[in-house]
């Protein structure tokens, strides 16, 4: 299983797995679903659970697509 690490609001890293990531947005910057960041991305996972992080979004979609592929991520920078 490979990794991805990203930021939480709060500066802390937090690492998921691509593999579990059914949607990715923006994060909403109004209405019910606001939450504590501006910009970032939200992560919305299969169980429906949601992490908003920090990066944008194109940061975001790159890093999954690379996790994905078996390029980066954490479990791949660990294995060399």
């Amino acid at each position: 299983m490979s990794l991805v690490q990203l930021t939480r609001s709060d500066g802390s890293p937090v690492a998921i797995n691509p593999d579990e990531v059914v949607h990715l947005a923006e994060v909403p910057t109004s209405g019910p679903e606001m939450g504590p960041l501006s910009t970032g991305t939200r992560i919305v996972f299969r169980n429906q659970s949601h992490q908003d992080v920090k990066e944008p979004l194109e940061a975001v979609i790159e890093k999954i697509n690379r996790a994905r592929a078996g390029v980066g991520g954490i479990a791949a920078a660990s294995a060399k």
